[in-house]
């Protein structure tokens, strides 16, 4: 869905005194799905610990207005590291996830999901990554697609998230 909104697309990195608003755009998001395991529920804490010295947590705003927000969650060796998912990865301190990207409902069929992806990835390449990981609700379509349309491939299937079935996806960065 193509929109004629002419407000500029802008980005800004956000710091952990957000949480609250990540918060509320996450409740957001899960008022409008119609099955909630689409998306895996984060708590203050679990973004808190998002705002770490190698990740990067970026909002999306059309003109001054908040339109969603993504993060690239570098885990190191905690086990949130979807790297751990793979044995090829030799050295899992080198991989990050696109840990969660949510566009507001009023913002959707934007594009704005696939721009918000493009830009972590292109901080994680220019970071020195060597790959980057995402998982997706079977169900969710539109999440997968974008994936895919970013560069990234589904490579196997998780029980992940307290038993939420999920497909990994990876993009090769370096």
């Amino acid at each position: 869905m193509e929109t004629n909104d002419n407000r500029e697309i802008t980005f800004r990195v956000l710091e952990k005194d957000s949480v609250p608003l990540l918060l509320d755009l996450q409740e957001e998001a899960f008022a409008v799905l119609d099955d909630p395991d689409l998306l895996r529920r984060n708590t203050a804490e679990t973004f808190g610990v998002c705002f770490n010295e190698k990740s990067l947590v970026l909002a999306v705003y059309r003109g001054k207005e908040i339109a969603g927000f993504g993060i690239l969650y570098a885990a190191g060796k905690d086990g949130e590291n979807l790297a751990y998912s793979l044995e090829s990865c030799d050295d899992v301190e080198n991989y990050v996830n696109v840990k969660l990207t949510i566009v507001r409902p009023a913002f959707r069929g934007q594009g704005l999901q696939r721009l918000l992806i493009d830009k972590l990835v292109g901080y994680a390449q220019k970071e020195g990554f060597k790959g980057a990981f995402a998982t997706v609700s079977p169900k969710n379509n539109y999440s997968s697609s974008n994936l895919t349309k970013c560069g990234f491939e589904a490579v196997r299937t998780l029980v992940k998230y307290g038993g939420m079935k999920r497909i990994l996806f990876y993009k090769k960065l370096n």
